[in-house]
């Protein structure tokens, strides 16, 4: 299964491509260790949903080592975020996107102070005029990911009205008369790179907070037996 490949990789996926290949594969990436966190998890939820139970305790018994090894080596030394790499220094960070899955399953892998921390962080260290840039390494940000941070900001009126105040501006005053761009300069607000990243479809993710706020008590919650 494609679960056991991702254990495989754990907690240290070797350098390879991720959703933030605009600037080349890296390894040790803690926000795909995000990603592959959650999607074990969503496998123990679909073989509890399935009555396997013995099958969801295997997958969901190798989170708990994983998850402290990225708790430990992640965490910059002064506590104030999660690092992009684990052997990077404290300048590094990235956006812990992955973070809204949870949000929307309704799991429990990563403890909320992880989520409060990064946001934190992204809000009070790293804010731009038009957004929070997707890491250290460049200035740009994807507006999908933008909206993703609102929906992961559901519980803080304050960061959510933040985020959402810099997409307005950028969608309202960026110098490139593209359709929505998603993929922008946080610092001038000027769209980046390929015209094909205009409305698009994943722009769709601005209204993330709606699949965090709405209620799900008809369907299944991936949650703990």
């Amino acid at each position: 299964a494609w679960a056991d490949f991702i254990i495989s990789e754990m907690p240290m996926p070797p350098k390879q491509l991720c959703t933030d290949d605009f600037e080349g594969p890296e390894a040790n990436n803690t926000n795909l260790v995000v990603k592959g966190l959650l999607a074990v998890e969503a496998m123990a939820g679909l073989f509890d949903y399935a009555g396997n139970k013995t099958a969801a305790s295997y997958y969901r018994g190798k989170i708990p080592g994983f998850l402290a090894f990225w708790l430990e080596h992640a965490l910059a030394s002064d506590g104030s975020h999660y690092k992009r790499e684990y052997n990077l220094d404290d300048t590094s960070f990235s956006l812990k996107y992955n973070l809204l899955y949870q949000l929307i399953m309704n799991a429990t892998v990563f403890p909320s102070k992880v989520l409060s921390t990064e946001l934190n962080y992204y809000s009070t260290k790293q804010a731009q005029k038009y957004g929070i840039p997707l890491n250290d390494r460049a200035s740009f940000q994807l507006t999908e990911y933008q909206g993703g941070l609102i929906g992961m900001a559901y519980n803080s009126s304050e960061i959510r009205a933040q985020l959402i105040d810099q997409l307005y501006k950028f969608a309202d005053e960026t110098p490139s008369r593209d359709p929505f761009g998603d993929r922008y300069d946080t610092k001038t607000g000027a769209q980046l790179g390929f015209h094909s990243f205009i409305a698009r479809a994943t722009i769709g993710e601005i209204f993330s907070l709606l699949l965090i706020s709405a209620d799900k008590s008809d369907t299944y919650q991936m949650r703990r037996p």
